[in-house]
């Protein structure tokens, strides 16, 4: 082709998409809730500007990952769509380095938390969580094991946020283990804990209950059998067995577990069930019919590195759960329901769920939902508000010795132009969240704003490494870190305030001596 022909292709070219951008409505086009048609306008064309988002260099520096687990480790989540970022897209300042730095260990700093990561109370009254706080300072005085539980979405998948918590609180007040778990995992994740069950395992939930006349799910809001429902009338004997063993990407807390147990319940006839560690069958017992929850437990030598369950029977029992936790200190459970709302609490059997919080001394429940809201074309939440404050209530009026955090719904981004911004319903699902917290006498952590508000979220995504993934919705394992930092800073230091409540009638929160822990595997 001639260079003439070349150039008059190439300026009709320029012709036509100058003439789109000249008629192209600005803004852009919604074709549906979640999809839009943009085309940039003749100065985006001519003048390519940079976009500046929120500066999280001192949220970083204050919170750096500080264990070196998380520079290898990811949890592959459900991402459908992967956007690029875009070479006009800057933070405003340099957020790369997150690589461990020297920290002495145990430091005594005076250190008062900033208002935009504490927790927020009802009327400010931090007496909401001290029937909590009670529970942690007897800690020292009495060999109790207290159990605190991580309800969450997918963004608390594959033992995130929850993983720094369990082990900064375990470390300060004793305990191990990684906690309550089912026998079949959801979903393919990366956990600290290598669990393999055998193919046989069915996993029940609400959405999928295959005809059971119940709503006994307790507090995995899941059960698992190794036989159908109707088994006990097929004379058919079902084998089933499930291996745990100890992960690299754990904390020394995961591996030092010396309680296990298992939870179950209602089965028809009796089964046989072993145990087995190492090369070691530890027990084997025939199990009785039964019309309630049961629990059995054995201890087992620390650093036990694979157990081995197995079971035999014509009807398997709903079982609820495997736990493993030190004999006394803190357990703390990581609890993801992928996709939900945090509506399911009321729909279960509550007396069921009840026995369950009581069973297993529960003192504190942690809810963390939100994201699957987002997207939603809702303009006023104040359905939600009421659907959440149901399920806050729900729990309340089952334990009024639990306490409730909040920890509300975090920035989630989506493209607009050339450029990622905050969608519009964030901040009213978070203040629909903080309401029905507060009308339900629960303590409110403001995730949002903690990771620095508005149009906070390319800055995590940008980071170097990244704090967060390329949906723009969830954190990697260091940014979860990060988070779960600055929660466990608001928490203790809350802690020490109840603690100088006890010694004198006016603390004055500001003087509080905090202990800054290095993570250490």
């Amino acid at each position: 082709m001639k260079p003439i022909k070349i150039f008059f292709l190439f300026f009709c070219l320029l012709l036509i998409i100058g003439l789109i951008a000249y008629i192209f409505p600005k803004g852009e086009i919604k074709l549906t809730n979640n999809t839009s048609l943009y085309f940039p306008s003749m100065e985006d064309i001519i003048k390519q500007q940079k976009v500046q988002y929120k500066d999280i260099t001192e949220i970083v520096e204050k919170n750096r990952p500080n264990d070196t687990i998380f520079s290898f480790i990811d949890t592959t989540i459900f991402i459908t769509s992967k956007p690029q970022a875009d070479s006009s897209i800057q933070t405003s300042r340099d957020t790369s380095s997150l690589a461990p730095r020297p920290q002495k260990q145990n430091v005594q700093t005076q250190r008062k938390i900033s208002d935009s990561t504490m927790i927020q109370y009802p009327n400010q009254d931090i007496s909401v969580l001290y029937p909590f706080f009670k529970q942690l300072d007897s800690l020292k005085h009495n060999d109790k094991l207290i159990r605190i539980l991580h309800y969450g979405d997918s963004q608390i998948e594959g033992d995130r946020i929850s993983s720094y918590l369990r082990n900064q609180l375990q470390k300060r007040f004793g305990g191990a283990g990684i906690g309550l778990l089912p026998i079949v995992l959801p979903f393919q994740t990366d956990m600290p804990l290598n669990i393999t069950p055998a193919k046989i395992w069915n996993r029940y939930t609400l959405k999928n209950k295959d005809n059971f006349q119940h709503n006994r799910f307790g507090l995995l809001m899941s059960f698992t059998r190794f036989s159908p429902h109707y088994s006990n009338h097929q004379n058919k004997v079902y084998e089933a067995d499930v291996k745990l063993k100890s992960s690299s990407i754990a904390y020394d807390k995961v591996s030092q577990y010396t309680n296990f147990k298992i939870l179950y319940g209602y089965n028809q006839k009796p089964f046989i069930m072993q145990l087995k560690y190492g090369k070691k069958i530890a027990d084997a017992e025939m199990i009785p019919v039964t019309k309630k929850i049961k629990k059995i437990q054995w201890t087992v030598p620390p650093e036990t590195n694979e157990i081995k369950l197995t079971f035999k029977g014509e009807h398997s029992p709903d079982i609820y759960g495997i736990a493993m936790d030190g004999d006394k200190g803190v357990a703390l459970d990581n609890i993801p329901l992928r996709g939900s709302q945090g509506n399911e609490f009321s729909k279960v059997d509550t007396a069921f769920y009840k026995k369950m919080l009581n069973k297993l001394n529960t003192k504190l429940i942690m809810m963390q939902f939100g994201i699957n809201l987002v997207p939603s074309s809702h303009e006023d939440f104040k359905f939600y508000e009421e659907q959440f404050y149901k399920q806050l209530n729900t729990i309340k009026s089952l334990d009024e010795d639990i306490s409730i955090i909040v920890i509300g719904v975090s920035d989630m981004s989506r493209k607009s132009g050339n450029r990622y911004e905050s969608y519009p319903t964030v901040e009213k699902i978070r203040d629909a969240q903080k309401n029905a917290a507060f009308r339900a006498n629960c303590a409110f952590w403001d995730t949002f704003q903690a990771m620095g508000g508005k149009n906070s979220m390319p800055s995590w995504v940008f980071a170097d490494p990244p704090l967060a993934r390329k949906d723009f919705t969830h954190f990697t394992y260091e940014g979860s870190v990060v988070i779960a930092k600055m929660f466990y800073k608001a928490l203790i230091h809350d802690f020490f305030r109840y603690q100088q409540k006890q010694k004198t009638k006016d603390p004055k929160p500001d003087s509080i001596i905090d202990t800054l822990e290095t993570s250490t595997r």
